[in-house]
């Protein structure tokens, strides 16, 4: 029986879990990928995301992927020392792990081909008006230019099929301030117009990605190993393993989590398997704007409340996440690519 497919524009910042999410979604019998559109983030400038997005289509044989490069910087944005913060996180790295940094979010090389003549925006708003109710958008890193896209054509926030957003946390602490997520924070503003824009939306935030309550969805070393015992003659495979070690070796020794979190990935299954989450019903969420301890904080309206606030109930928050299913499905997607 052929898999249905789900038609999806992924959205990324190019960190390393975002290479991953644009490999699974590759290498996936549940998805046309019908472009990737680049946005400032995690990265770095938006040149460096954008060349991680080529090269990444490149290694898997898909020079011919729609690659369409976005947003340079956020809409409003915090400090110019904060904003940085996060692309020199390796710096606080350098004395534990040395010379294997030299693999953690490396400056990619020229790429054989360029991006569309065409901004982001104008792809994500394109795909999804002459596609009525079959685009989903998978958005990984800041919510700028998916923001943008619902400024400049609102009609598409009823186009859109969904719209995932990875970010945000509520019971996991943040990894930016105690209760702001890296998305979320670096463009708040973007995600307020996201989660206030009446698309349906489905939130997938740290709490099911990094947290060692999702411990199974996690790569290990261990995974590292099947999968180049499995497929050994796949580049993409070797690829990873080469690469990702330092990311594991991060993930556990930084921030204690027992592997290196699929977050991007995760939230591209979000799209083709529902089944492997436990989600609320539709409910209004926010985002804080104001003052640094909570800028960028996702509040999420539930109980009574004696003041009134007014925004649409259409984002669905991932709360649990059957990590088993999931990683079986990374790894043996992730083995189709030669």
């Amino acid at each position: 029986m052929t898999a249905t497919k789900h038609r999806i524009i992924l959205d990324v910042d190019s960190a390393g879990d975002d290479i991953l999410a644009i490999l699974f979604a590759l290498g996936s019998d549940f998805i046309q990928l019908e472009g990737v559109t680049a946005v400032t983030g995690a990265a770095g400038p938006i040149e460096q995301v954008t060349n991680v997005v080529l090269n990444t289509a490149t290694l898997a044989g898909r020079d011919d992927l729609p690659v369409a490069a976005g947003a340079w910087r956020p809409i409003v944005g915090n400090s110019k020392e904060d904003m940085e913060a996060p692309v020199h996180f390796e710096k606080q790295l350098k004395d534990r792990f040395g010379e294997r940094l030299k693999k953690f979010n490396p400056p990619a090389p020229t790429p054989i081909r360029k991006a569309m003549d065409k901004h982001a925006v104008d792809f994500i708003i394109e795909t999804v008006r002459a596609n009525p109710g079959e685009i989903s958008i998978v958005a990984t890193g800041p919510q700028t230019n998916v923001a943008m896209a619902l400024d400049m054509a609102p009609d598409i926030a009823q186009l859109v099929k969904q719209i995932v957003v990875l970010g945000g946390c509520f019971t996991t602490p943040g990894n930016i301030t105690p209760v702001s997520e890296y998305n979320i924070w670096a463009d708040p503003e973007a995600a307020r117009v996201v989660l206030r824009s009446g698309a349906p939306v489905v939130l997938v935030p740290l709490d099911i990605c990094e947290d060692n309550r999702v411990a199974p969805s996690m790569l290990t070393r261990d995974d590292l190993a099947d999968l180049a015992a499995d497929h050994p003659d796949s580049k993409v495979v070797r690829h990873i393993c080469e690469n990702f070690p330092i990311y594991i070796d991060i993930w556990r020794e930084f921030f204690h989590l027992v592997g290196f979190p699929l977050d991007d990935a995760i939230a591209v299954a979000a799209v083709t398997h529902p089944e492997f989450f436990e989600m609320t019903e539709p409910l209004f969420v926010d985002v804080a704007l104001h003052e640094r301890l909570v800028r960028g904080q996702t509040v999420a309206f539930t109980g009574r409340q004696i003041l009134s606030f007014d925004g649409p109930e259409t984002t669905r928050i991932c709360k649990g996440l059957d990590g088993r299913s999931f990683l079986k499905l990374f790894k043996s997607s992730i083995g189709t690519l030669a």
